[in-house]
């Protein structure tokens, strides 16, 4: 049987024409079907909202990535714009409770200080890949000396992206922890923001987070400009079957 490729172009200025586009060519395309995503150079956003309307179809979903061979030191992204909160997954906000901010970071630095700035979060948590990669090694330094400063984040830990069910594990295990000074959880005592910036499969670990926790947001904070030199060659490939 003869395979047929459908191209869609999308807007990364305009989530809400997005939304409906994914919607419509999944519904036409992917329904009660199995499903293969490639995430490897998809936007986080688009990941999400891929993962959801899959889910919305009765499709069974699995996912590939493939991880760069290798990674210059050249930049990342420039000139960072808002950060959104994504349609559907948007969360169920509690008036009266402050903001937690969830990040999975990486090497984009830039991105990372946008998104804490806008938010404003009453506290923020970080989680850095675990790696003796030197440069790995240097960037969580350089954030935990400049977040410590800038914005007081004191809470910042290592994780496996590339294994999603112990990640996941690792960050409701700390949401279920009595926070310091007070008598609730962090789940009982924030509205709570989730953001990707790490590898991109720790984007399929928050976003089991909020299939499990529907009060949770996911968000996704856009650059105007990326680099595509920044990472080289094809290394290793992870996939799985996305589940709850």
């Amino acid at each position: 049987m003869e395979g047929k490729l459908v191209e869609v172009e999308i807007d990364p200025a305009k989530p809400y024409e997005n939304w409906f586009i994914f919607r419509d060519r999944i519904v036409s395309n992917c329904k009660n079907s199995i499903v293969l995503v490639d995430i490897t150079t998809m936007t986080r956003e688009a990941i999400w909202l891929t993962l959801y309307n899959c889910r919305l179809v009765s499709s069974e979903t699995h996912f590939i990535y493939f991880r760069p061979q290798g990674y210059t030191t050249e930049w990342i992204s420039r000139d960072p714009g808002k950060p959104r909160l994504l349609y559907k997954m948007s969360g169920i906000a509690q008036l009266g409770l402050p903001t937690l901010l969830i990040v999975t970071g990486g090497y984009d630095i830039q991105r990372l200080d946008s998104l804490i700035y806008n938010f404003e979060p009453k506290t923020t948590i970080l989680y850095f890949q675990d790696s003796e990669n030197e440069r790995n090694r240097d960037i969580v330094e350089k954030c935990q000396e400049l977040f410590k400063s800038k914005y007081n984040v004191r809470l910042i830990y290592k994780y496996n992206p590339y294994d999603i069910q112990k990640s996941y594990n690792q960050i409701v295990e700390k949401l279920s922890e009595i926070e310091i000074g007070t008598n609730g959880t962090y789940f009982d005592n924030y509205n709570i923001i989730l953001n990707s910036l790490g590898a991109k499969t720790s984007a399929l670990t928050l976003f089991k987070l909020w299939l499990n926790y529907p009060q949770l947001a996911l968000s996704y904070i856009p650059s105007k400009e990326y680099n595509k030199e920044y990472s080289y060659g094809t290394g290793e490939a992870y996939f799985g079957k996305v589940e709850e």
